[in-house]
């Protein structure tokens, strides 16, 4: 009972730094916990969310832009031993057309014609998230299910009408996901919600408003158990002999971009996530070491006083492992409750970027059982080793004022020795700060890992606009409003199709262009290694002697009629290769009017900036040697005067001119932009959590030196030294600390920085060469604030010194 007494009275008096320190803990414990969770909710959500829709193991799609008839494809698979279930569609981009509060919105549009089932037993089936009823055939007016990306980022309603390419009004009846869309991701990598809306429609409708009936140009298939998917993959692509000169492109699940995305995005999110939480939560325990062991030293006299009226050890331990257990609970019980609130808070934004069907958060107990048994244990170990030294000494040695001070060690003659300027009130924050290097050292420790996290945390936020900003500027080439019109089919250039886009009164500076996928191998490494990295890219054929826009080199030259392949920046480091070297690439090719693959090593002639491996360029010349010459699939320009970017679409889509699709260049970073600012909200809880744990080091640092120098700022008091001199010398002190803390921070900080962007990143996103960047003023800004929260904080227990009765603090026996 009286060792009860002891502790509550304990906690009344040191209440403050309980509730502090405990706070620090709960900071570390709640984030590590927290965001952890999230990984964890993330990877269960989506393999419950891929099974309950289906989603396919091979997807064939026909090559060119061409259709097969219905059937087809489905009298392929269901040869091939192996195959499970199977489904044909019909899938072709169009322009859509909406109406969102009274403006009009004209965007990238997909249909998807599939058969659609409420038992869903469809391959790659949709899911309702608002509505009642899937669409059905054969309706007056074509009915559709709307993808909830697009839809929530629009607000749309639950139905609505909305206009495809054409002029065809299609009746929305819900809001629906399919597992090819849960992430959506364009072919150029970025994120596509903002501008790609799709539509999941019955195949017959589907087939009604492309004006393809009883066509079909994709398959979706699933395997049976152990069946290897590259054996079905190559029986694929072999039956495609039967389909007149079609080819048939077969990716499987785990090469579809948004799955990559969708998978790979928790577990490199998680590295980011542990790296941040792990150092938070380090700082944290270390701050908690260190000021739950200074709250015990700064008690030696009353243990040494103790131990002389004869206590024990052991009941000595008692009480400030008491303190200890405080500390700890209360951590635990703060850290749940930061914890809930972060992982909410992060989910709320992934659900925002990622549509799941089926997303549950089930209290992650292992997680929080580790985060919250060493957050116990921190503060108990921190009371118990100050407590274990101070009963093994003598109780004179204890009760002597001396120890009241810091001890300077080893370290104390040779710092006495040091020349410093100035008075010794002037001197006094530099020498306290060099009297106790061990506690200097865990304080300056804390820091230093608090804003090494906040300057990582806001260069990656800078990293990545940086990244699509440059991106942007190399596709725009100063053009803001630069477009691409995609054809729906390869024209000759002098064709009717191609020319009424480059006469069109909305166009200016209209160029033809060939895009073509191609699959890429550096020559060397091809030889020299069992394994050699193979990628998919897009290349583009353009005139290299264009004077309206062609690709920045970096690195070697471009010039018209050069027999060579640009790679980005991305694609070449990847590939291992320089400019001169070679590359096998292997390309669709046009012989005799039908579609074959060709194998050819081509130069390295130049490196251009785009931070998107994928865009790889080839002068147009070079197009007839894959048997494309003369011919075009793409048309690039700008509005004309007086003409906005919704006019030329609107003018060029849907008038028989054989345009497939008219995107701005710009649009296809702009979902980006929205996914960024989106994940700031984390990024700012994050710093603001960083901020508020800086503060309360602070805090509890100023609080504990007016503790355990009580002794010394009595004496001060007694010779007429003001409260306020006292109060800046506490604030010089922490300054000084925090400035060191800056300057460390920033080295460390620049190197997790680095760290994320160039080696963990590349891991979630390969697609893309991270361009570090640092905004240094929002930098200045934020350690100016952190500064500004240390020098304050010896404010706050300024009051306990205007209180202090001195005669009390000056005696030397109790």
């Amino acid at each position: 009972m009286l060792r009860l007494r002891w502790t509550l009275r304990d906690a009344r008096r040191r209440w403050l730094q309980i509730v502090g320190i405990s706070f620090t803990l709960a900071i570390g414990i709640g984030l590590f916990a927290g965001l952890s969770s999230v990984t964890e909710w993330r990877l269960t959500s989506i393999d419950k969310s891929l099974e309950v829709t289906n989603m396919y193991d091979l997807r064939a799609t026909v090559t060119g832009g061409t259709e097969v008839p219905a059937g087809a494809l489905a009298r392929i698979a269901s040869e091939i031993d192996g195959v499970a279930e199977y489904n044909e569609r019909l899938v072709f981009d169009t322009q859509i057309d909406a109406v969102v509060d009274g403006e009009e919105v004209l965007v990238h549009g997909r249909v998807v014609g599939m058969e659609m089932s409420p038992s869903g037993s469809v391959v790659n089936d949709v899911y309702l998230i608002e509505g009642d009823v899937l669409p059905t055939a054969g309706t007056p007016t074509p009915q559709a299910l709307i993808d909830r990306n697009f839809a929530a980022f629009l607000d749309l309603p639950t139905s609505g009408v909305v206009t495809v390419g054409g002029d065809i009004d299609v009746n929305y009846i819900g809001h629906a996901v399919s597992p090819e869309y849960f992430l959506i991701v364009e072919g150029n990598g970025s994120l596509g919600k903002s501008n790609l809306a799709v539509l999941f429609a019955p195949l017959a409708t589907a087939q009604d408003m492309s004006g393809k009936a009883g066509s079909v140009n994709d398959l979706v298939l699933t395997l049976e158990p152990d069946v290897e998917a590259e054996v079905v993959r190559a029986q694929l692509i072999d039956a495609a002999a039967s389909l007149d000169g079609a080819l048939l492109d077969v990716i499987a699940r785990d090469e579809t971009p948004s799955y990559i995305g969708l998978t790979g995005s928790p577990e490199i999110d998680q590295g980011i996530y542990d790296a941040i939480s792990l150092l938070l939560f380090a700082g944290a325990a270390f701050a908690a070491l260190n000021f739950s062991a200074r709250m015990v030293e700064a008690q030696r006299r009353e243990i040494g006083a103790a131990m002389a009226i004869g206590e024990t050890p052991r009941s000595i331990t008692v009480r400030p492992l008491l303190i200890g257990l405080q500390i700890g609970i209360l951590g635990m019980i703060l850290g749940v409750v930061v914890g809930y609130a972060i992982s909410f808070q992060t989910v709320s934004v992934v659900q925002e970027i990622v549509r799941l069907p089926i997303f549950e958060q089930p209290f992650q107990g292992a997680i929080y059982g580790r985060a919250l048994a060493i957050g116990f244990a921190v503060p108990m170990l921190a009371v118990f080793w100050p407590v274990f030294r101070a009963v093994r000494v003598r109780p004179v040695d204890a009760i002597r004022s001396s120890h009241l001070a810091s001890r300077g060690g080893s370290l104390g003659p040779i710092i006495s020795r040091i020349p410093l300027p100035g008075r010794s009130l002037e001197r006094m924050p530099i020498r306290n700060l060099m009297r106790a290097p061990r506690r200097t050292f865990l304080t300056l420790l804390t820091f230093t890992m608090s804003l090494a996290i906040m300057f990582a945390m806001l260069g990656m936020s800078s990293t990545f606009t940086t990244t699509f900003d440059e991106g942007n500027k190399e596709l725009l080439g100063g053009e803001s409003d630069r477009f691409s019109v995609q054809m729906d089919s390869f024209y000759p250039v002098d064709s009717p199709q191609v020319q009424d886009v480059l006469t069109d009164p909305t166009v200016q500076l209209g160029e033809t262009a060939m895009v073509l996928g191609a699959n890429v191998t550096a020559a060397e490494a091809s030889e020299d290694v069992d394994d050699p990295t193979r990628l998919d890219l897009v290349v583009r054929f353009v005139d290299f002697g264009s004077n309206v826009w062609t690709p920045t080199a970096t690195q070697g030259t471009l010039s018209r009629g050069a027999q060579g392949i640009v790679l980005a920046d991305k694609a070449a480091s990847d590939f291992g290769v320089e400019v001169g070297d070679d590359v096998i690439v292997t390309h669709p090719a046009l012989v005799d009017g039908a579609f074959t693959y060709d194998t050819r090593t081509l130069p390295v002639t130049a490196i251009h900036p785009h931070p998107l491996r994928l865009n790889a360029y080839m002068d147009l010349s070079q197009a007839s040697t894959w048997g494309f010459g003369g011919l075009a699939n793409i048309v690039t320009g700008v509005p004309a005067d007086g003409s906005s970017l919704n006019e030329v679409k609107r003018s060029l889509f849907g008038s028989g001119k054989g345009v497939a699709l008219v995107q701005g260049l710009g649009d296809s970073f702009r979902s980006v932009e929205d996914s960024l600012d989106q994940s700031q909200s984390v990024f700012l809880i994050t710093r603001i959590f960083v901020i508020f744990l800086v503060m309360l080091i602070a805090f509890n640092t100023a609080n504990i030196n007016v503790d355990e120098r009580s002794r010394d700022h009595a004496t001060m008091f007694a010779y007429g030294v003001p409260v306020r001199r006292v109060i800046a010398n506490l604030s010089a002190e922490g300054l000084l600390l925090g400035m060191a803390a800056v300057v460390l921070g920033g080295l460390f900080g620049y190197a997790l920085l680095l760290w994320m962007a160039l080696f963990l990143m590349p891991t979630a996103i390969p697609e893309i060469g991270m361009i570090v960047s640092v905004r240094w003023w929002e930098m200045a800004v934020s350690f100016v604030l952190a500064l500004a929260a240390i020098a304050v904080a010896p404010v706050f227990p300024g009051r306990k010194l205007k209180k202090m009765f001195i005669p009390g603090q000056l005696r030397v026996m109790e």
